[in-house]
């Protein structure tokens, strides 16, 4: 097996070689059509980050709770005080919520489903009932 890496090991190398200035040729060609692509994407993209950073920065509060509660929910025992600790810091005013059934756990006014436990909430304005 090695007699036969040794012999294609000239052929490979030759085919390379052969190889490169196509390969070079077709960067070079393609080089101008992804820089205007990039140019072109730029502003866009500036865009979408500053409105993600103005909303990261706007609902600041409401993404800890978030990442709090998806934490807080592998938690057990002794340490799960300290996430509900945490949790209770931030005093941000949150609209009137709906309480889960099943967790009694507190939830945004529009949830459909507890953010603890994934129960559905009770809705009252059920637009597929009745």
């Amino acid at each position: 097996m090695e007699k036969a890496l040794n012999d294609a090991k000239p052929r490979i190398e030759r085919a390379v070689n052969e190889a490169r200035p196509r390969v070079e040729k077709a960067l070079n060609e393609a080089r101008p059509h992804v820089e205007q692509a990039v140019n072109q994407a730029r502003p866009r993209a500036e865009q979408a980050a500053k409105q993600a950073w103005q909303y990261t920065q706007e609902h600041e509060d409401d993404i800890k709770r978030a990442a709090l509660r998806g934490a807080r929910m592998k938690v057990r025992g002794p340490f799960a005080f300290v996430f509900d600790a945490l949790q209770s810091g931030f005093s941000a005013p949150t609209p009137a919520g709906v309480q889960c059934p099943s967790c009694q756990t507190s939830n945004e006014a529009h949830a459909r489903f507890c953010a603890q436990c994934g129960a559905r909430l009770n809705d009252q304005e059920d637009p597929q009932a009745g």
